[in-house]
């Protein structure tokens, strides 16, 4: 078991495939870090919610199912496109310390393995159903955002 797991995702907004991947994760860690990326995007089709919105969610989120005691920390991640190593340290620099990375995305698994870093990678919930695009098309649809 580890002590802290960082956990990186838009949560654009946070679904219940966000929420099996942190359940998950805290069966392998004793906290999360949760990083909420492309908080600097102007892009509002991808990113309809701000950074302060999805922050809210998480925090309702671990209230109603009880682990808000096991997060230590919600952090902001502006995108860096320049390049993967400028934006890995600014991700390094924002987040405590932490010894394991959980993801689901190719990327930033490729980005902290290729620094040493250990990573568990966990499955998509139900990725058919519970996919961001496809959710923010139904919100849009129902006037919800």
């Amino acid at each position: 078991m580890y002590q802290k797991g960082l956990i990186i995702g838009r949560f654009q907004p946070f679904h219940k495939g966000h929420l099996f991947v942190v359940c998950e994760a805290l069966k392998h860690v004793g906290k999360i870090i949760i990083g909420i990326g492309s908080t600097n995007s102007e892009d509002k089709v991808n990113n309809p919610f701000s950074y302060h919105e999805v922050h809210s969610m998480i925090e309702q989120v671990a209230k109603q199912e009880g682990w808000e005691d096991r997060i230590s920390q919600i952090f902001d991640i502006p995108d860096t496109l320049s390049d993967d190593g400028i934006w890995l340290q600014d991700v390094l620099g924002r987040a405590q310390e932490f010894d394991v990375v959980i993801s689901n995305n190719d990327w930033v698994t490729d980005i902290f393995r290729g620094e040493g870093f250990d990573v568990i990678e966990l499955p998509f919930y139900k990725r058919h159903i519970y996919e961001g695009k496809k959710i923010r098309e139904k919100m849009r649809k129902r006037g919800e955002i």
